[in-house]
């Protein structure tokens, strides 16, 4: 099972989570962090097939993290 990271981080201005991806063509936003991780995995899983990054019908292992804040 391969596995993708997705960071995700708050826009203070536009008041919404967002999650990327380098490897996985993946860049979403939610209001919520609770959001942003169903909406990712999602997609993430869908983009993944469609690039061949992983077989048609392989699970990929999709984790979204919190990227920490500036300071």
């Amino acid at each position: 099972m391969k596995r993708f990271d997705v960071r995700a981080a708050w826009d203070d201005e536009a008041k919404v989570w967002y999650g990327l991806n380098d490897e996985l063509p993946v860049a979403t936003e939610a209001a919520t962090f609770p959001e942003l991780e169903i909406r990712v995995k999602e997609i993430g899983q869908e983009m993944a097939e469609i690039n061949g990054l992983v077989a048609p019908g392989e699970q990929a292992d999709i984790r979204v993290y919190r990227q920490a804040r500036a300071a």
